[in-house]
């Protein structure tokens, strides 16, 4: 099961491995308090998408389409899709920084991962 979760909100047994998905980083003592285990800014948004998505949060949409473009060329598109496929057996909750509990970065790798989750192999 994949959750998904503001940084600073309640930790919970059921959280499991938590991944910081945002695209820039973590200070050592933020990562330490919210318990974050992975910190993975080489996976969310590109620096510039990320600033337009901030000027333009109302775009959420064009920014997810944007976003999982990059995702599509990313070299580590196989591992996104072992994650994807480990959600079926493993609990992990990717944490963001934004206000918008719906409209964020982990929301959108979310929905991305549940893309690779449920489309056919790659040859």
């Amino acid at each position: 099961m994949i959750k998904i979760k503001h940084f600073l909100d309640a930790i919970e047994e059921d959280d499991g491995q938590r991944i910081w998905v945002e695209s820039h980083g973590l200070t050592k003592d933020l990562r330490e308090w919210c318990e974050v285990d992975h910190v993975l800014p080489h996976l969310g948004p590109s620096v510039k998408l990320n600033d337009w998505f901030e000027k333009h949060p109302d775009a959420y949409d064009y920014f997810a389409e944007k976003y999982h473009r990059a995702l599509d060329k990313s070299p580590y598109r196989g591992a996104l899709r072992d994650l994807a496929q480990a959600s079926a057996d493993e609990n992990f909750t990717l944490l963001y920084a934004g206000d918008d509990a719906a409209h964020n970065t982990a929301t959108a790798m979310y929905e991305y991962l549940m893309e690779l989750q449920f489309s056919p192999p790659e040859p």
